[in-house]
């Protein structure tokens, strides 16, 4: 989220908007975009019903709800409801049409799309 933020004002110049979707209930995105001092909208998809509508969500395998359970997370705690089902990180280029000119995803939370990308693709638009 910070190297997003480095870049807001960038999007901004290109007519543009960064949106984040968090899956985690509204005190605790909020509490995340207050600490991180976050300038661009923090939209709640609690339901996963935008990224089901992408294609971008997932339920957690078993033998990873025990490896996260190790290290304190209580996925469905933080996220308001009794399923372990995951949003995937993922960046959307989408014009003004509203059609989607670049896609990057990836199941592995610690692969995210770098923002300088995004910038790039948004330059190339």
């Amino acid at each position: 989220m910070d190297a997003l933020q480095a870049i807001y004002e960038d999007v901004k110049q290109l007519n543009g908007e960064i949106v984040v979707f968090s899956a985690e209930t509204a005190e605790i995105s909020a509490d995340l975009a207050r600490k991180q001092k976050l300038t661009y909208p923090v939209v709640q998809d609690v339901g996963l019903d935008i990224s089901r509508s992408f294609g971008l969500a997932f339920m957690l395998p078993d033998d990873l709800k025990g490896v996260y359970s190790g290290f304190g997370i209580d996925l469905p705690k933080n996220t308001g409801r009794d399923v372990w089902e995951l949003p995937m990180p993922a960046r959307l280029v989408i014009d003004k049409e509203g059609t989607i000119r670049a896609i990057d995803a990836d199941p592995d939370y610690t692969k995210r799309p770098e923002a300088e990308a995004t910038l790039e693709v948004m330059r190339s638009l």
